[in-house]
């Protein structure tokens, strides 16, 4: 799998990648990512500038779309382009299972500045995503976050394939406290040694050898951690 990444930062992907189970999965060959320079597709006259006033003025500078366009058409693989942005589509799990399909990659595209050209969204991706209601300096973090994401559940990511089948969002639970949609079960708490420290202690179904009420335990624990996420709301 593939990503290319538009970025002004190139070098913020190397670290990620020198490290941990991204690392071990790149030496697999699982997949790699090709960071691109956006300032390397700036007009000749404006020596590396990217960005622009907006129209109709405003505080801030605006990622302009030609730059985009030119480094897209430069890629060697046309992927499926991912623009990160807080107008985009929340990210969950249930799409991040659809996305992890394709297994060739994605392009994506990190914006900077104040925003981006319209003209970006309008005709140059296929996706607009989002990691939730809050702004960040750059696309750079959603970028990684959603490559971590995707390529966790490649075969061979992570050392056991039930990893990434018994946790949080991957399981349905038909509605919780007033909800009318379906809602993903968050995850069971989870313990280990020591059995008891400073007076705090492991529950004790955990302890019985009787796996029948753990599971039990485990899926009562699911449906009470969402309920009280969705009633804190």
């Amino acid at each position: 799998m593939l990503f290319q990444v538009l970025t002004h930062f190139p070098e913020r992907y190397h670290f990620y990648l020198e490290s941990g189970l991204p690392a071990r999965a790149i030496k697999k060959q699982l997949f790699r990512v090709e960071p691109v320079c956006i300032r390397d597709f700036a007009d000749d006259s404006r020596k590396g500038r990217v960005d622009a006033s907006p129209y109709g003025g405003g505080p801030g500078m605006i990622l302009q779309v030609a730059p985009i366009d030119r480094a897209l058409q430069s890629l060697p693989e046309s992927l499926p382009v991912v623009l990160f942005t807080p107008r985009g589509r929340r990210l969950k799990q249930e799409d991040v299972s659809r996305l992890a399909k394709n297994k060739k990659g994605y392009t994506l595209v990190c914006g900077y500045f104040e925003g981006v050209d319209e003209r970006v969204a309008e005709h140059l991706v296929d996706y607009q995503v989002s990691l939730g209601d809050f702004i960040l300096g750059s696309g750079d973090l959603p970028a990684l976050c959603f490559i971590e994401a995707i390529t966790r559940l490649l075969d061979g990511y992570t050392g056991s394939a039930e990893s990434t089948v018994d946790e949080s969002y991957t399981k349905g639970l038909d509605s919780v406290a007033g909800v009318n949609d379906a809602v993903r079960l968050l995850e069971y708490p989870q313990y280990t040694r020591p059995r008891e420290y400073n007076g705090w202690k492991v529950p004790a179904v955990l302890l019985n050898g009787n796996h029948k009420e753990i599971e039990s335990w485990r899926n009562e624990e699911s449906v009470r951690q969402t309920k009280m996420r969705f009633e804190s709301k």
